[in-house]
């Protein structure tokens, strides 16, 4: 016992916390961790996997044994965390619940598991499910974790992970000053980033391939600018075309082979919109017509595998894409089951949302189903 109690000890030193920090996570009293640590009592035996989760070792080192070979469980929680959007909300929250349970001093599944609540709560506020909690509770609940993370964590890419979840779901909320008090956290300058290092110190083709690499993403960004301006505009509006008439404009020059890659995900977007700007006009043919490419740029993003660009300015480029994570600018959280392929996504959309119920009697419209 007093093996097991002065190993707690040290564990718990060498992680810079506290007895009220440790009980605080495992749920118990900070009198309960003294006890563990002076030998009076043994913790319980539900707490020893989160408690050596939490000390950063297997349960075999924290009982003195040899380490475990692998950690499955720990493998497949990361793999949930990092393609989030692969999998169904409800039931991604709950593994996220699980996981933080298990590993109580994990940030990044703190994260995780702040992000899903806030997305849950999204959905509860569409679709209350009963055997979940209601929107309000969830979205505080998100704010807290959130807020654990910004005040404890010292990894600032997860750190700025949890501002920006935050700050977006204040916005979402229409809470705009606690929003801007987020924003305020992020630096406003930032080191020399690891591609710029690279961009001094490689030669010949690497060198070229590596600024395309970075045109390639500033391209990706400038898009997403102007798509955060026109996507979200609930009636046409100057500023709104514009932003749909150049980023077509620049893409088209960009790209004047049309192999636009994963930038037909960009272009799906944006005649989604026009499609959307002409239906509040009334003009429905001119819908149809928009709703007809934006079908046609969803099968190419869809359809694609390996990007390879032959423009000029990216032809050493080519990369991979995923089937199940397609570059698409937004995703309507809880308006379409995002464990669907994207086609029958979209198709979904079409059938439901209230905004096409004027086109459904229509030929043309049915077509676009085939």
């Amino acid at each position: 016992m007093n093996n097991l109690g002065q190993r707690i000890k040290e564990l718990r030193k060498k992680n810079d916390l506290t007895q009220e920090k440790l009980a605080d996570y495992l749920g118990v009293t900070y009198q309960s961790v003294s006890k563990w640590e002076t030998g009076v009592t043994m913790p319980d035996l539900a707490l020893i996997m989160p408690l050596a989760r939490l000390l950063h070792v297997t349960t075999d080192e924290l009982l003195g044994g040899k380490s475990e070979e692998t950690d499955a469980r720990r493998t497949e929680y990361d793999k949930r965390c990092e393609f989030s959007w692969n999998y169904n909300v409800e039931e991604n929250y709950r593994i996220a619940l699980q996981a933080v349970s298990e590993y109580p001093g994990d940030y990044k599944y703190l994260t995780w598991l702040a992000l899903m609540e806030s997305c849950v709560a999204a959905n509860q506020k569409r679709k209350e499910d009963p055997a979940l909690p209601p929107s309000s509770e969830l979205i505080e609940r998100s704010i807290f974790h959130n807020n654990r993370v910004i005040e404890e964590c010292k990894e600032s890419e997860i750190r700025e992970t949890a501002i920006w979840n935050t700050m977006i779901t204040y916005v979402e909320n229409d809470r705009r000053e606690e929003a801007l008090k987020c924003a305020q956290l992020f630096p406003d300058k930032r080191r020399v980033t690891r591609n710029e290092a690279l961009k001094l110190c490689l030669q010949g083709e690497e060198k070229i391939t590596h600024q395309q690499n970075m045109s390639l993403d500033a391209l990706r960004k400038f898009c997403l600018s102007l798509s955060d301006i026109y996507y979200f505009a609930e009636k046409r509006e100057a500023h709104a075309m514009a932003a749909l008439d150049i980023e077509e404009a620049v893409l088209k020059t960009v790209f004047p082979d049309g192999n636009y890659g994963s930038f037909h995900g960009n272009l799906y977007c944006a005649y989604e919109k026009r499609a959307e700007f002409e239906l509040f006009d009334g003009n429905y043919d001119k819908a149809v017509e928009y709703l007809c490419v934006m079908m046609d740029h969803a099968k190419k993003v869809y359809g694609l595998e390996v990007v390879r660009y032959t423009c000029g300015v990216f032809d050493r480029i080519s990369a991979r894409l995923s089937k199940q994570y397609l570059p698409i600018p937004y995703i309507k959280i809880g308006k379409n089951d995002i464990a669907k392929p994207f086609l029958e996504q979209i198709k979904d959309s079409l059938m439901k949302d209230d905004l096409y119920a004027s086109l459904r009697d229509r030929e043309d419209f049915k077509k676009l189903f085939i």
